[in-house]
């Protein structure tokens, strides 16, 4: 993650070129300059997404720390708000506190403009959020797009009309039109009568750009008079009367059609296809869909309908539906068959996914498989949301959950992790077979999160549920766990004892992956009270266990920190600067900003035992800059933090207190490629 958050060349794409809006894009540029916090409203359909994307692209350099649009429509429970904000920024849920104080502390200096797209099913959350943010971060300023405002002082609201149609057909609305035609059917040019069609056709759906783009689709089966004709035949079968607001029936009666043309098995498939959020792939379509009303081969040729529709968009292999359309095939969906059974599917497909990702943890497929999880994360939660809210589900939702825990683990999703674990627990009885294990993923997720005290009353439950049932390997990772949290804690004893009874059990049943994990946090345990060889051992022997994995990163980066810091309390800075430069690069590769950040910390030991005071105070700057914004510095350890004490206080103390700020200052102003590079000595 860069020091500054974000560029404006990391917005997303616009899908299309954007046609008018120049005096509504005018209007947001000059309310952000006078407020902090500015909302475009108005009905789906009427284009709030992409002119905010488009205001946003314009003030980037405007910002210095950077500008981020979050799309939130995809986020049903307002919990996760926070979260999806912060993984949107490049950031961690790695700390024991509530995301929302890690933003605000990451944020609370920069100079930035976040967007918050689609807010209406989340206006109270949305509201709680950007107050903190807005009151904890005065260089912040926020563009939120909505249904309706957030109700919040100091609020200014920007309705967003529907594009102009004009008499002369020289509209933003016409001009729309003219172009989606133009894109719908090649060499398709409005000339003559044709024009003052156009301009009939737009003023009928009241200038909403998009039911103006779905009629223009429609040129590919119709020509012009003859789709202003029935459109016509539309309204009057559609329109509910005189009194619903003229663009809203515009945008149904566009909606309706396009619902009309389809064929029965599309309209089917557009109201299942409702049940995903943040998009899907083929696959997924197929396996959530397809059943004896809708056969798997169908599902292909009904989504290629659907495109050529514009009921759906895709984007490479993915596919996605806006709001309003899904809306509408969700409202059907409840009318033509009950859902659980479709959510049930929905649920069964991703833990399909979660599974294979669990069984690739330490193997060379394992970051395509957690890449895999990222792209799914709307999806998985939603899928966890129906386990921990539909009775009867609940137990499906813990084996989702302990499946998906390798990939929050390697991904630094502690905080997601242990709020999806507390739920399922919650809802599941005493007696419940996936509740010990459970237990302990939640707990270690704790000790990551530098929480090991709050750990300890899930093991001692996890330790008398596996004894009870005879669960041997949950009692040894249970143990595993344990000694993990006592290790932390700085009980070196009782640690110790934890992992010798967790490895032996663990290597009588042959378990690859439980024995990797094991060995590099034995390693660890050593290296921290005082048995470095004992800590290179352990690594090694972890190391030896995943020769048939030699592209795996994760665990691979952990096991060569846990060796630079047995070289540490070995004394040889030598080769724990060589171990740590190649941890690096891996945890850079893996995208595991907590890594990083430790080794920032521990490599900057090296630089001041090696008297380069003013290169450890840099790295020092980076190592309390990033452990802000994603994760615990020091892994939370009383012994490293007192050496981090005493090498600080000697820089400190060779450098003086201004050179050593002014270094420290200039180490906490690097992005984190920067850091790296500085790391190889390839200074920035």
């Amino acid at each position: 993650m860069d020091g500054s958050l974000r560029s404006g060349d990391e917005l997303p794409e616009e899908p299309t070129p954007l046609v008018g809006r120049a005096r509504e894009l005018a209007e947001v540029r000059a309310a952000l300059a006078g407020a902090r916090l500015v909302t475009l409203t108005g009905p789906g359909g009427v284009g709030k997404t992409r002119v905010a994307l488009r205001a946003a692209r314009d003030l980037a350099g405007t910002f210095r720390d950077g500008v981020r649009m979050v799309e939130l429509s995809g986020v049903r429970d307002g919990a996760l708000l926070a979260d999806t904000v912060a993984g949107a920024l490049g950031l961690r849920d790695a700390l024991p506190v509530p995301t929302i104080d890690l933003l605000v502390e990451c944020l609370r200096d920069q100079r930035f403009l976040l967007v918050l797209d689609t807010c209406e099913h989340l206006v109270g959350d949305c509201g709680a959020f950007v107050t903190t943010v807005l009151r904890g971060c005065p260089g912040v300023r926020v563009l939120v797009t909505s249904r309706q405002p957030l109700g919040l002082a100091g609020e200014h609201v920007l309705p967003l009309p529907p594009l102009a149609v004009t008499p002369e057909a020289d509209g933003a609305a016409v001009e729309l039109f003219a172009a989606r035609a133009r894109e719908a059917v090649p060499g398709f040019e409005l000339t003559g009568a044709d024009r003052d069609l156009a301009v009939l056709l737009c003023g009928r759906l009241d200038g909403v750009p998009l039911a103006i783009e779905l009629a223009a689709v429609r040129l590919r089966t119709m020509p012009l008079e003859r789709l202003l004709r029935r459109l016509d035949d539309m309204f009057r079968l559609l329109a509910d009367g005189p009194s619903e607001v003229s663009r809203h029936r515009a945008l149904r009666t566009a909606i309706g059609w396009s619902h009309e043309l389809c064929e029965p098995r599309e309209r089917l498939l557009w109201a299942r296809l409702s049940v995903f959020a943040g998009g899907f792939d083929r696959v997924m379509a197929v396996a959530v869909c397809a059943d004896e009303r809708l056969a798997r081969g169908a599902v292909g040729e009904c989504l290629r309908g659907l495109e050529e529709k514009s009921i759906v968009q895709r984007t490479d292999d993915r596919y996605a539906m806006l709001d309003t359309i899904r809306e509408y095939g969700a409202a059907w969906l409840n009318e033509v068959e009950p859902v659980r059974p479709l959510r049930a599917r929905h649920r069964d497909h991703l833990a399909r996914i979660a599974s294979r990702a669990a069984a690739a943890w330490l193997t060379d497929d394992q970051e395509r498989w957690t890449r895999r999880l990222d792209a799914e994360r709307d999806n998985v939660r939603l899928a966890l949301d129906y386990c921990f809210s539909v009775p009867g589900e609940e137990r499906a939702g813990l084996r989702l959950a302990a499946d998906l825990w390798s990939s929050w683990l390697c991904r630094s999703r502690f905080g997601e992790g242990r709020y999806w674990l507390d739920r399922g627990l919650a809802a599941v009885p005493a007696d419940a077979p996936e509740r010990a294990d459970a237990l302990w993923r939640n707990a270690y997720l704790r000790t990551n999160q530098g929480d090991s005290p709050s750990a300890l009353p899930l093991l001692a439950e996890a330790l008398k549920l596996t004894e009870r049932d005879g669960d041997e390997v949950g009692y040894a990772r249970t143990q595993r766990t344990l000694g993990t949290a006592a290790t932390f804690m700085g009980d070196g004893d009782r640690a110790g004892r934890c992992f010798d009874e967790a490895l032996e059990i663990l290597r009588r049943r042959g378990l690859r992956a439980d024995l990797i994990l094991l060995r590099v946090l034995r390693g660890f345990h050593c290296a921290r009270f005082g048995e470095p060889a004992a800590a290179l051992a352990e690594c090694d022997e972890a190391f030896r266990l995943l020769e048939d994995a030699p592209a795996e990163g994760w665990v691979r980066a952990w096991g060569g920190y846990v060796k630079a810091l047995a070289h540490w309390f070995a004394g040889d800075v030598e080769r724990c600067a060589a171990e740590l430069r190649t941890g690096l690069e891996l945890f850079r590769r893996v995208e595991d900003p907590v890594g990083l950040t430790n080794g920032f910390e521990l490599l900057a030991w090296v630089f001041a035992a090696q008297r380069r005071y003013a290169d450890g105070a840099t790295l020092l700057g980076a190592a309390a800059r990033f452990p802000a914004q994603v994760g615990l510095p020091r892994l939370g350890d009383s012994a490293l933090e007192s050496v981090h004490e005493r090498l600080a206080g000697q820089a400190r103390e060779a450098l003086g207190d201004d050179a050593f700020a002014r270094h420290h200052e200039r180490g906490m102003a690097l992005t984190l490629d920067e850091t790296v590079r500085f790391a190889w000595d390839d200074r920035p």
